[in-house]
C-alpha cells in the first residue's frame, strides 16, 4: 500500500506535474499533457504559465475553441508582446474569425515579425481589409516567408483595395500564368493604361472567368468594337444587371435599336432603388 500512497503523493507534486506535463506533450500525448497541467491550474491558480501551457497543449492537439480562454487568461497577467499573442491569433484563424486575430497577432509581431508577419496579412485580408492586408503581405516579402504565391496575394489585395499603382507595380514582376492573375492585372491595366493596354490579358482570362469577359466586352466597347463585345456583354449580363447599360450600348452601336431599348428598360428596372 506504501508505494501506491507515494504515487500518488508524487503525481501531485508540482514540479513533477510539470515534467510529466511537459514530456507528454513533446511525445504529442495531448491528453496526458492536458490532464498534467488542468491539474497544475487547479493547485496553482496563480501561476500564468500553467494556463500557457494548458493552452499550447489544447492549441496542439487542434482544440482551438477551448485553446483560445487559456490563452486570453493567461495574458490578462501577462501582456507585454510574446508567444501566447501569436498562438491565440493562429487559434482564431483556425476558427475562421479572422478579425478576432489581428489584435493578438499586431502585438505577435512586436515579440517575432518572422513569424508573425504572413499571419496577420491572412487575418487582415480575411477581415477583408484589403488595403492593410496588402501592406502586410508586401511586408511578408522581407521575412523568411516571402514567396512570389506571398507577392501575388499582395498584388491582389491591392486591386481589391483599387490601389492600382500598386497592384501593376507587384503583378508587372509576377509570372501571370493563371486566369485569375491575368484578369486582375488586365484590369488594372484597362483603369491605368486604357482599354487597350489590358486587352491582351483579358483576353486570355474571358476563356475562364465570367468577370473578365464582362471586363473584355467594356474595353472593346470603350475601343470602338462593339460587334465583339457584344457576346462577352451578353454573356456577363445575365451574372451582373449592371452590365445591362454597356450592353445596351453595345446593340445600339450595332443597330440592334429595340434590344437596345429593352436592355436599358431592364437595367433602369433592376437597379434603380423602388421610390
Amino acid at each position: 500500500m506504501i508505494p501506491l500512497l507515494l504515487f500518488f503523493f508524487q503525481a501531485a507534486d508540482p514540479a513533477l506535474l510539470s515534467q510529466q506535463g511537459a514530456q507528454a506533450l513533446r511525445a504529442q500525448r495531448f491528453n496526458e499533457a492536458e490532464s498534467a497541467y488542468r491539474q497544475l491550474v487547479k493547485q496553482d491558480p496563480a501561476n500564468p504559465m500553467w494556463r500557457m501551457n494548458l493552452g499550447i497543449t489544447l492549441h496542439s492537439a487542434g482544440r482551438y475553441p477551448e485553446a483560445v480562454p487559456e490563452f486570453d487568461q493567461f495574458l490578462k497577467t501577462n501582456p507585454p508582446p510574446g508567444p501566447a499573442h501569436l498562438l491565440l491569433g493562429l487559434s482564431h484563424l483556425k476558427l475562421k474569425q479572422p478579425c478576432d486575430a489581428i489584435a493578438p497577432l499586431e502585438k505577435a509581431i512586436r515579440w517575432n515579425r518572422d513569424q508573425a508577419q504572413l499571419e496577420l496579412a491572412d487575418a487582415l485580408y480575411g477581415c477583408k481589409r484589403y488595403g492593410p492586408a496588402a501592406k502586410a503581405y508586401e511586408a511578408a516579402l522581407t521575412t523568411s516567408k516571402k514567396s512570389p504565391a506571398v507577392a501575388r496575394q499582395a498584388a491582389h489585395c491591392y486591386w481589391n483595395a483599387r490601389q492600382y499603382a500598386d497592384a501593376k507595380r507587384l503583378f508587372t514582376g509576377l509570372p501571370l500564368d493563371d486566369p485569375t492573375s491575368q484578369y486582375e492585372f488586365g484590369d488594372t491595366l484597362v483603369r491605368l493604361d486604357g482599354p487597350e493596354a489590358g486587352l491582351p490579358y483579358l483576353e486570355r482570362a474571358a476563356a475562364s472567368l465570367l468577370p473578365a469577359r464582362a471586363e473584355l466586352g467594356k474595353a472593346l466597347l470603350a475601343l470602338g468594337r462593339a460587334a465583339e463585345a457584344l457576346p462577352h456583354l451578353e454573356a456577363a449580363a445575365t451574372a451582373d444587371p449592371a452590365l445591362l447599360l454597356p450592353l445596351s450600348k453595345a446593340l445600339r452601336a450595332t443597330g440592334r435599336t429595340a434590344e437596345a431599348d429593352a436592355a436599358q428598360t431592364e437595367y433602369k428596372r433592376k437597379l434603380t432603388p423602388d421610390r
